[in-house]
């Protein structure tokens, strides 16, 4: 069935089905078949519930994983992910057109391509999966789908962004990146700073076939420099030399 297919390309298995149907349902297709008092069976609501859900999704992710980020720029990315068009193409990716309950008015206007139902419907997609849910699970649902509508929509932003890319990737180690100012050059109008990056852990040690001893935890520091008109752009090329350098396995 179109909807198993659905909810396997989402990634969930709702536990009351009849939320998603729930959410597949357009205005047109409900007021044909339930007359303009059943209002409430189509997904217009969902998608009330659904626009806050994705705002907030966004919204938290990029405040943890980009802390050097402003407020104006955390505005505009994630205006771009939940605009009309980023979700109307998720939904497609989804196959959520199929999947659609519209109206023979709806359908012969191809309702099953505009941008508008197909995002609202993704809207109460995602609304459907939290009230099924908790917002753990959507969260932990949504936010891969949204991470790639991120990298593509916004990618000169995100991408340039090193030092808060390196704490991600940290985070996911267990570890901890220390930043320091080590060089100041030039005269007060050209001021070059130099910034080193600094990542330190314990490894495990390999063993000697006849010691027949525990392992030895090996201290280690890895670092990396970068260069830039102000402390912040420095800081911000050490730590793309640092992610270069934990790419190759340094």
């Amino acid at each position: 069935m179109l909807i198993d297919e659905l909810q396997q390309k989402l990634g969930y298995t709702f536990k009351d089905e009849g939320l998603l149907r729930n959410a597949l349902r357009h205005t047109s297709y409900v007021y044909e078949k339930y007359g303009k008092n059943a209002h409430f069976r189509s997904n217009e609501r969902l998608e009330f519930v659904g626009d806050a859900v994705v705002d907030l999704i966004v919204g938290a992710y990029l405040y943890e994983a980009f802390p050097e980020m402003t407020e104006g720029n955390m505005s505009k990315i994630r205006a771009s992910v939940v605009c009309e068009e980023s979700l109307a193409r998720l939904a497609v990716n989804l196959g959520v057109p199929a999947c659609l309950k519209l109206g023979v008015g709806e359908l012969r206007t191809g309702g099953r391509t505009k941008p508008s139902i197909l995002a609202d419907a993704m809207e109460s997609i995602v609304a459907a999966v939290f009230l099924d849910s908790d917002y753990e699970t959507v969260r932990s649902v949504m936010l891969p789908f949204f991470k790639k509508m991120l990298a593509s929509e916004s990618p000169s932003v995100i991408t340039h962004d090193y030092k808060s890319r390196l704490q991600e990737r940290l985070a996911e180690m267990g570890e901890k990146a220390t930043y320091r100012i080590t060089g100041e050059s030039g005269p007060d109008h050209m001021r070059l700073f130099e910034a080193e990056v600094s990542i330190s852990g314990v490894r495990e040690a390999e063993l000697d076939g006849d010691s027949g001893g525990l392992a030895q935890g090996v201290p280690y520091t890895v670092s990396a420099r970068g260069t830039g008109s102000s402390k912040k752009e420095a800081e911000q090329a050490a730590a793309g030399k640092m992610l270069e350098l934990l790419s190759a396995d340094v």
